[in-house]
């Protein structure tokens, strides 16, 4: 008569493998999801900085044109890793965002631009993370396209 108790070396080795395939799974998709959690977390955080400079900058560009002190146009522009607007000739420039890679221009050579208060002016901004190259990625920025104008 065989002695039937304990488990085999062959059975052994199929449950380690199955639940090495099943850890394997269950660590890969955790993986994936924190990975794309923090993208979107990133994501959304730009979206919020590129709302806040967009409203900076309307709210500079509905300022009363009527008044002899506020000039017809003012500049947006970058300075390294800050981006800020000059409203004026007098006038220091305010930072209106620091510490992101800003893009105003389709072309990432751009690196100011004139709105003026009496016309509508079409304003383009890509503010991502900064990395060591001058590209954004796609899953790491945030595009703005808009325009700004008034109702005489």
């Amino acid at each position: 008569m065989k002695n039937e108790k304990g488990i085999t070396l062959v059975e052994l080795l199929a449950v380690l493998t199955i639940t090495g395939i099943i850890v394997v799974t269950i660590m890969s998709v955790f993986s994936t999801g924190a990975n794309s959690s923090e993208r979107t977390a990133s994501r959304q955080q730009l979206q919020q900085e590129a709302n806040l400079i967009v409203e900076q900058i309307r709210a500079s560009y509905l300022e009363n044109e009527k008044s002899e002190l506020i000039p017809d146009t003012f500049l947006v522009e970058v300075e390294g890793d800050k981006l800020k607007i000059n409203r004026g000739e007098n006038e220091v420039k305010k930072v209106l965002s620091e510490g992101y890679q800003y893009h105003l221009g389709e072309n990432t050579e751009i690196m100011s631009v004139t709105l003026k208060r009496t016309v509508a002016s079409d304003f383009y901004l890509e503010i991502c993370e900064k990395n060591s190259s001058n590209k954004c990625e796609d899953s790491r920025s945030f595009e703005v396209k808009t325009s700004f104008s008034k109702l005489n």
